[in-house]
Formats: C-alpha cells, structure tokens, sequence
C-alpha cells in the first residue's frame, strides 16, 4: 500500500511540476513561447512583436523558421573567423534564394527597457539566436521582439526558448 501511495505522489507530482520554473530548470525541459506566425516578412523592414516570454534559464535563444529554412534548404558557414572559428559572422544560404544571403537584425527588450541584441549562431530547423553580449538574467521578461530581415520570408515562425543548458 506504501509503495503504491508513494507512486500515485510521485506520478501527480511529475504532472503538476510540467508547468513549475523550477521543476523545468531541474529537469531541463525548455521553456517555449510560440511569439509570431506571419505569412510575410518583409525585407528591409522593422518588426516588433509583444511578448511575456521569460528568461527561467542559464541559455536563452530564439529560433527563425521560414520558407526555405527546412533541413537540406539552408546552409550556413562563418565568414571572417580565426581557427578557433571566433570572431566570424555566421552567413545563412537557402535554396529558396539562389546567390542571397539571408541577413536577419534581432533586438529583444525585457520589461525595463533593456535591449539584447541577439545574433545568428547556428541552425535549428531555422535560424538560430542566442544573444551577442550580454545575456538576460534568470527572472528577466521580455517585452518586445524586434526583427528585420534584408530578404521577403514567406510562412515564418519565430519562437523563443530557455533551456537550462549544459
């Protein structure tokens, strides 16, 4: 009887915690905010999108995801980097715009009115972001999303997310 008590706690407890900051950060479940689905993203042209994502994590990143960014449509490479690859910038090709590199300006602003410029560092069924300077701290909120992109993106999804890293 014990035993079978002891597990129904244990079972209620896993299923309340999914929603708990701390059980997330212990169990390094990411936190996801879904911020914007568009149809169009136009080039050269600022975005901002409201939000209430939270920084609850050590590593914080925001994944663009568009037509043309699906596995085996982009690439990317980093241009200008010593031998460490430091100190380069990540270039972003797809097969959606032949000769184009995809250029995109991200700015996240928490609710004091701080800014974080984030930069491209990788691919993760998109662009992937993660802040260029300094990071947000843990509790942080962000306010607003701002984006610009140098291309048209067509079907995008930007999406923020905390993991409690490594």
């Amino acid at each position: 009887m014990k035993w079978c008590l002891l597990t129904v706690l244990i079972m209620f407890t896993s299923l309340t915690g999914c929603d708990n900051h701390l059980y997330t950060q212990f169990f390094r479940n990411p936190y996801v905010v879904e911020i914007v689905e568009l149809k169009t993203l136009e080039s050269n042209q600022w975005y901002e999108f409201k939000t209430k994502a939270k920084a609850i994590n050590r590593e914080e990143s925001i994944i663009i995801a568009f037509k043309g960014s699906n596995a085996g449509e982009l690439d990317s490479y980093i241009r200008g980097s010593d031998e460490n690859f430091k100190g380069g910038e990540s270039i972003y090709l797809s097969t959606l715009f032949p000769g184009e590199e995809i250029k995109f300006e991200l700015i996240v602003v928490d609710t004091n009115g701080i800014e974080y410029e984030f930069e491209a560092t990788g691919q993760a069924g998109g662009v992937l972001f993660h802040s260029k300077n300094n990071s947000l701290k843990m509790g942080s909120v962000v306010q607003f999303v701002r984006i610009k992109s140098n291309l048209k993106h067509q079907d995008v999804k930007i999406t923020w997310i905390s993991r409690t890293g490594k």
